[in-house]
């Protein structure tokens, strides 16, 4: 029973910090092409 609780723990932490790594990775995506757009003007 102990492994399947550590096992959901370790499970929704990396579920949460994929998701925070790939929104954080989008929005520097975002911000470079907002950058280089300004700079083509």
């Amino acid at each position: 029973m102990m492994m399947w609780m550590r096992l959901l723990m370790v499970g929704m932490f990396s579920l949460t910090a994929i998701s925070l790594i790939s929104y954080q990775g989008y929005e520097i995506f975002h911000a470079f092409v907002d950058y280089f757009n300004q700079n083509k003007k």
